[in-house]
């Protein structure tokens, strides 16, 4: 997924993710992460993926606003990121749904006026360390939508119910 503008690569991401959403029913659960012990339905992974567009939109916007190397991000245990998840999976599902399309929406019209310099500009990750805003998008915004998708789309094969491979989590479990 290298093809493409930044804001292409991020709405084909969405339209993949909203491709698996679509392919599941409410009624799965997935098997409990091997690191952090969660175990969601359809709305937990809803909730999550609507509250971390807000969030990575929010930090992009930060590290723009404040920049060099400002510091950004959460890890993957954060009380902040569980209490969000749990807040937003209450939602109904139509509900979260108009929310990502929304969320989903801004951060491509985000992508569509950054400019190159903007895209360059670095802020601080606890894990990663130096990331660019492009580098922060790709990373937390088409990657993480990717692999939601590839986790809906296990659970719906019938194929290992786990969590699909992160490579975020495999690094350290960061979000």
């Amino acid at each position: 997924m290298s093809d493409g503008s930044l804001e292409e690569r991020f709405a084909t991401a969405l339209a993949v993710f909203n491709r698996a959403v679509d392919t599941v029913d409410g009624s799965f659960l997935t098997k409990a992460d091997p690191v952090s012990g969660e175990q969601w339905d359809l709305a937990h992974v809803l909730g999550h993926v609507s509250e971390m567009l807000e969030f990575w939109m929010v930090e992009v916007l930060r590290v723009l606003a404040r920049g060099p190397d400002e510091p950004f991000g959460r890890l993957k245990a954060s009380p902040e990121r569980l209490e969000r998840i749990e807040r937003s999976a209450r939602r109904g599902l139509d509900e979260l749904r108009r929310e990502i399309d929304s969320r989903a929406s801004a951060t491509i019209d985000l992508c569509h006026i950054l400019t190159p310099e903007q895209l360059q500009c670095r802020g601080t990750h606890p894990k990663f360390g130096v990331m660019t805003v492009e580098a922060v998008v790709m990373e937390f915004g088409v990657e993480h939508l990717l692999e939601h998708a590839q986790q809906l789309s296990f659970v719906d094969s019938g194929a290992d119910r786990s969590m699909a491979p992160r490579r975020l989590e495999d690094s350290g479990g960061l979000e």
